[in-house]
């Protein structure tokens, strides 16, 4: 059974190269006293490395993107971490994620999603 990984500074993404080469399920937010608190979740019907070079670049989610002009420090921008989970029930996953906790706008858990994508059945 899959499980997720353990959180990873999000700025070493690329490192994980090997391990992210393929379709999942990742959130991105932050670690507070050894706890991942997620601000975000996405799929990745491709690769997993492809969708965070895309956040990471700035290129993905426009929350993330903002995070980043807002800490205009690189140390801060650096705080950012992720963890994924290896999966070709992708849709399902994320879908059933989204359900349980929430959007930002719905006062859910991840604040930086703006939408729900719903599982198309």
């Amino acid at each position: 059974m899959a499980r997720w990984s353990d959180p990873i500074q999000l700025k070493q993404y690329y490192h994980w190269k090997r391990e992210l080469n393929h379709p999942g399920v990742y959130e991105i937010g932050f670690c507070i006293s050894e706890q991942f608190n997620a601000k975000y979740i996405g799929k990745a019907s491709d690769t997993i490395y492809k969708r965070l070079y895309k956040h990471w670049n700035r290129l993905g989610s426009a929350s993330i993107a903002r995070y980043y002009e807002e800490k205009k420090r690189k140390e801060q921008r650096d705080m950012l971490y992720f963890h994924f989970i290896v999966t070709e029930n992708y849709d399902a996953m994320e879908a059933n994620l989204l359900d349980r906790w929430g959007i930002g706008k719905d006062g859910g858990s991840y604040e930086w999603n703006r939408k729900y994508e719903p599982l198309e059945e």
